[in-house]
């Protein structure tokens, strides 16, 4: 049972009358026949679990508003009409969170909520509260309906307005502009008519024979070659780089990297690590970046410590012939009790990209405004931005290739990376 705003405000008038009349009878009164009649109301109220609900999944992607929809029935015998209130946590906004119904028996109704998410991820609702009034408005009957719904909130992949650009580049790599001469990291792709100025050592002398007029040889850089983006989903992961965590630099580059190599002919494969291998995506013919997205949404950082020679182990049981492999990670002080180090070595048969999303927060810190405490700030900030330069310095020395940018340009310049190896045919 549920009393209404208009049984309160009755109820209310009995100390206006209480004090006219200086007495407690009328006061008396009121409330017995407010109480009287919220009691009938509630008996004349229909049962709320006569009403069945149902509500779809939803899909989206963070930072977007997707309308849920719920559909109730009336499958009692008598009209039915109150209110219904949608349950998500709080981390969904829901607008408007609540709608009136008036069924007659067997009719249906389907109200549109829109919802907000503030976190990707898989998010469970809760229950759909229902409520039927009584004829005078007063009191009624409520149930709440435990058909939990599922929100799908996938990345936001603000980094696809750098893929317009990219595919560009790519496009003048591979399909404008054909090369003559072979090389390392090109592969044949057709036969063309001689032009003056072409180079003779391109030519086809038993197709030119073959056909009677002079053909030459047109290259392109290779296609098929093996991506391995391996996210780090340990400790490190989960310090916050402005309102984000730093894994979502690292799923943003995953993702812009995975659409870059579906149009490029590459295959992507992609592994989120931490003291165990938490997912794995190898590519296939239905892989597209959105099934990326989605069994990248529940992803988020551990408090493990990131084992990188569990990780290496994981790339080599991947794939057997040489590869690219992107590490997205932090350069500090926790990624040496992990054994980067020592998991670099382990990969020498491929070439390793490490990616690393800077904080704008600690270069400010090294500024001193004449107080103590921020030189202990300046102080502490210079030594992280040391040890990171360091663990850099000695990374390259291994062989390793690392990319430093701002969560926002952490996407572009990886991918810009990428297309620079691809080119010279180091992939």
């Amino acid at each position: 049972m549920f009393l209404t705003t208009r049984s309160t405000i009755l109820a209310a008038l009995a100390v206006p009358a209480g004090m006219i009349e200086g007495g407690w009878l009328w006061p008396a009164i009121i409330i017995a026949v407010v109480a009287i009649l919220s009691g009938l109301d509630w008996v004349l109220a229909g049962s709320a679990a006569n009403i069945s609900s149902e509500r779809p999944p939803v899909t989206m992607r963070l930072g977007t508003s997707h309308p849920s929809r719920a559909t109730i029935t009336n499958r009692g015998r008598r009209p039915l009409a109150g209110a219904v209130r949608h349950g998500w946590p709080p981390s969904v906004r829901v607008t408007p969170p609540t709608f009136e119904y008036a069924l007659e028996p067997g009719a249906s109704t389907t109200h549109s909520a829109l919802l907000t998410p503030t976190r990707r991820g898989t998010i469970t609702s809760g229950p759909l509260v229902i409520r039927t009034r009584g004829p005078f408005g007063l009191a009624g009957r409520q149930t709440s309906r435990y058909d939990e719904a599922q929100l799908t909130v996938l990345p936001e992949f603000r980094s696809r307005r750098y893929l317009p650009s990219r595919i560009a580049r790519l496009r003048e790599m591979e399909g404008r502009s054909l090369l003559l001469v072979s090389g390392e990291g090109t592969e044949f792709d057709s036969l063309r008519d001689y032009v003056r100025g072409d180079d003779v050592r391109a030519i086809d002398w038993r197709s030119s024979a073959r056909r009677g007029q002079t053909l030459v040889k047109t290259w392109r850089p290779e296609r098929d070659r093996r991506i391995i983006a391996l996210l780090d989903c340990g400790r490190s992961a989960s310090m916050r780089i402005g309102d984000e965590p730093r894994i979502d630099s690292g799923i943003e580059t995953t993702l812009l990297l995975a659409a870059l190599a579906e149009r490029s002919g590459d295959r992507l494969h992609v592994l989120a690590h931490d003291d165990r291998l938490r997912v794995r995506v190898d590519p296939g013919r239905r892989q597209t970046t959105h099934a990326l997205a989605a069994a990248l949404a529940d992803i988020h950082p551990s408090l493990a410590q990131t084992d990188w020679i569990g990780a290496a182990g994981a790339v080599r049981r991947t794939v057997s012939n040489r590869a690219l492999v992107v590490i997205t990670t932090a350069l500090d002080s926790g990624v040496v009790p992990g054994g980067l180090l020592e998991a670099i070595p382990l990969l020498r048969r491929h070439t390793v990209l490490i990616a690393v999303a800077e904080d704008p927060t600690l270069q400010a810190m090294t500024e001193i405004d004449g107080t103590s405490a921020s030189a202990y700030e300046a102080a502490a900030a210079h030594r992280a931005l040391l040890e990171e330069k360091a663990l850099a310095e000695h990374l390259a020395r291994l062989g390793a290739h690392v990319v430093f940018a701002t969560p926002e340009a952490l996407p572009a310049k990886v991918a810009d990376a990428y297309l620079d190896l691809k080119e010279a045919g180091r992939l």
